[in-house]
This record gives structure tokens, sequence and C-alpha cells, in this order.
């Protein structure tokens, strides 16, 4: 005897077999391979680039993480991240024991405060600040 299956569970199971084809699956009859997660919709820094220059990777991650207390006409801790001038007066090109180095990688005091991939971000800096700072590539 053949059961029933009943018109909502039939167009559920369908459905379901259209998507794992349109995901990936395969249509030969064996099973679907479950598709890959999605991308985020921001995309992480990437560490392996370089060299890093401050107007094309290192302004925008201040400017979105650190200038909202440092910039202004009183800048936390005298502290001004909004320009390369403000910026260059607590990074040392070459030293990757500079002020900005320290505060921003894993552990320092301002590392909490960068938005996303933190320790992609904190690299990107260190690495811009051992490479000489460049201000333009």
């Amino acid at each position: 005897m053949r059961k029933r299956v009943s018109a909502p569970l039939a167009s559920v199971a369908f459905a379901a077999a259209v998507l794992a084809a349109g995901c990936g699956g395969q249509s030969s009859g064996s099973p679907a391979s479950p598709a890959s997660p999605t991308p985020t919709s921001t995309p992480a820094p990437t560490t392996t680039g370089g060299p890093y220059a401050y107007v094309q990777d290192v302004q925008p991650i201040l400017a979105s993480d650190c200038t909202r207390c440092h910039s202004g006409s009183k800048p936390s801790a005298g502290i001004d991240l909004s320009t390369y001038a403000g910026t260059m007066r607590v990074v040392s090109a070459g030293n990757a024991n500079s002020t900005l180095v320290v505060a921003s990688s894993a552990g320092g005091a301002m590392n909490g405060y960068l938005s996303g991939d933190r320790a992609g971000k904190a690299e990107i800096i260190r690495q811009w600040v051992v490479s000489g700072a460049p201000e333009k590539r």
C-alpha cells in the first residue's frame, strides 16, 4: 500500500530539493552537499597584503574606530588621530613599540575599541608602522 503525502509536505520536499540542486547539490541522484557558509557583509582586512599606507589602509580604521574620541578640539588623552600629522605624534616609523601599535595590539588599552576583525586591524597598523609609516602608496 502506498502512503499519500500531503500537498504542503510534498511542496516543502520539492523546494528543499530545488534549493539543494541550486546550491551546489548534484543532480545525478547523489545526496546534495551542504551549502558553504554565507560570507560576512564586510570583508576582514587582509594581513598578507602590503605595503600599507596611512591614507588607503590605516586612516579608514582610525576613522571608523578611533576618531570619535581621538579628534576635535579636545581629543581624548590629547591624541588626535584624524590626520596623518596627528597620528604620527604617537608613531615612531619603523618601531613596533610605537604607542599606536602597543595600544591597538591584543591586550592593548585601545584594542577593545576596534570593530570587526580586531586582530586583522591591529596587524595592519603594526605592519604599516614597521614598514616606515608611509602616508600614501
